[in-house]
């Protein structure tokens, strides 16, 4: 427990050999230490949200925010707690009901798919014939557009990944140039400038869909959340 820090855990200037000198248990150099190492460590780790963090959110609040975190990871977490408690429902609200419209587009695309499908198949059982039979084997790609981002703004970034998985899966594009390709046709603005640099720099710089997400996270969701919170102080 944090709480229980025995006193030898703790560094003065006391316990060193002389004034000034390094530390033994490795802190700074400043002659003076008054916090257990146990402590700062806790300190500075990174933890996942809980429940009793957010007492005010209701529960199917709760449940969007957990979902959003375990599906887009961390840094779609960054800079959540410190807004006001109506902007954190505001938040979750926005993105319910943003994955509850996508759904139901997708859900309606794939009915429709099976409809043919079926329509396909009555019509291959009437006519008996064996090479339209054959034809039935291959599925057709469901057809779906995805806005461009522009890396303006994080959330935007969050919700673009999440449409670009569902087209490649939906599209059954599974090539990793090919994904590669339908990313980068879909940014625009300073997101596009930004690809084509490294693209430019070092061909084939993007070696698959996994590797571009990083790379588009961590410089642009990190650095729009970082400036957001500047610009609230400033």
């Amino acid at each position: 427990m944090l709480d229980e820090v025995k006193s030898d855990d703790f560094c003065t200037s006391k316990n060193r050999p002389q004034e000034n000198s390094p530390c033994p248990r490795g802190h700074l150099d400043d002659g003076k230490c008054g916090v257990a190492p146990s402590r700062k460590a806790a300190k500075s780790s990174s933890r996942l949200p809980t429940r009793q963090d957010f007492p005010h959110l209701y529960d199917a609040h709760w449940d969007t925010l957990e979902k959003t975190v375990n599906l887009l990871g961390e840094a779609a977490f960054a800079g959540f707690p410190n807004l006001p408690a109506e902007q954190k429902r505001a938040h979750v609200e926005r993105f319910d009901k943003y994955e509850s419209s996508l759904i139901a587009h997708v859900s309606a695309a794939a009915q429709e798919a099976v409809r043919a499908m079926m329509r396909a198949e009555a019509q291959a059982s009437a006519t008996g014939t064996a090479s339209f039979a054959a034809r039935l084997t291959t599925t057709k790609p469901v057809k779906m557009s995805v806005p461009t981002f522009d890396g303006t703004d994080s959330d935007t970034l969050v919700f673009w990944v999440r449409e670009i998985e569902i087209v490649l899966s939906a599209g059954q594009i599974y090539d990793p140039r090919a994904q590669v390709a339908f990313a980068l046709f879909k940014l625009g603005g300073r997101a596009r400038a930004w690809a084509m640099a490294r693209q430019s720099a070092t061909p084939g710089y993007f070696t698959s869909w996994s590797f571009m997400e990083q790379e588009l996270r961590s410089t642009f969701l990190l650095a729009n959340v970082a400036y957001r919170h500047r610009s609230n102080f400033s």
